[in-house]
């Protein structure tokens, strides 16, 4: 299953338990599902003819962490698809059936958050925007650590896990036909939407990795060992670099509850 791969890159066991991965997948869809109907619920607010990336954007709003790394995001995006188009800008009428434009995402966050931002708190999230986040420089940190125990063979499988993305151009026909198959919408999602939906299971997946690391950290953790100090605090699932010898040990499943992951756009924590 594709969500082993990204749980992999994350920093999960290299082969999770099957069990877990389809809980972790119905967890994502679940998320996913949720967070598009509110989005429909703001583009009917707003008589949109389809849902696109204001509806996001809108509900994001009182969450500026995660605001701002979602912007983030957006620059990264614009970044590649002017690389990929020699610099040209395109400038089309926006309709469902095409796709996002290059340095279009950037323009079209600053221009909605100036529509709604009477504090001017969203604005000056651009201003910032480049300052260092945490959570992913520790997932950076903790892929690093991981990295230093594999062979070259154990290092090109860990790459691709970390390539692994659900908005790919191969794999974009079949994020949308496995969000949105069995679903009635009044407003149907345009590529911006689905963009942002892929982004968002992308890390909704990385946020069920690090609260079930945090998980086995605290199980392993002991108050009375004076080296615990010492230890970056960064959790690393040491199952995959642990040498083993004769019959492979079992397994240690990554399963958290399903209430431990609040939707993405409502949650207050990061």
């Amino acid at each position: 299953m594709y969500l082993m791969l990204l749980r992999y890159g994350f920093g999960d066991c290299r082969k999770p338990l099957y069990d877990t991965a389809v809980l972790v997948e119905e967890i994502v869809k679940q998320q996913m599902i949720s967070l598009l109907y509110q989005a429909m619920d703001v583009a009917i607010m707003r008589n949109a003819r389809f849902i696109g990336l204001e509806e996001f954007l809108f509900l994001l709003r009182k969450d500026k962490i995660k605001l701002k790394r979602f912007l983030q995001y957006m620059g990264l995006k614009d970044l590649k698809a002017i690389a990929l188009k020699g610099g040209e800008e395109e400038e089309s009428p926006e309709t469902p059936d095409k796709p996002p434009s290059a340095k279009k995402r950037s323009r079209m966050c600053h221009d909605f958050l100036s529509s709604i931002d009477q504090t001017g708190e969203l604005i000056s999230l651009f201003e910032d925007i480049d300052e260092k986040d945490e959570i992913k420089h520790e997932r950076l940190l903790r892929a690093e650590l991981r990295t230093r125990g594999m062979d070259q063979k154990q290092y090109m499988e860990y790459f691709e896990a970390r390539q692994a993305s659900f908005n790919r151009r191969y794999k974009t026909q079949r994020f949308k036909e496995w969000l949105l198959t069995g679903i009635n919408l009044e407003v149907k999602p345009n590529p911006h939407a689905l963009e942002v939906l892929s982004y968002f299971s992308y890390e909704t997946v990385a946020q069920i990795v690090d609260l079930a690391l945090l998980v086995k950290q605290d199980m392993r953790a002991s108050s009375g060992d004076p080296l615990v100090r010492n230890t970056p605090n960064v959790c690393v699932n040491l199952y995959d670099l642990s040498p083993v010898s004769g019959p492979a040990a079992p397994v240690v499943p990554t399963t958290p509850t399903q209430g431990v992951l609040s939707p993405p756009v409502v949650s207050k924590s990061v």
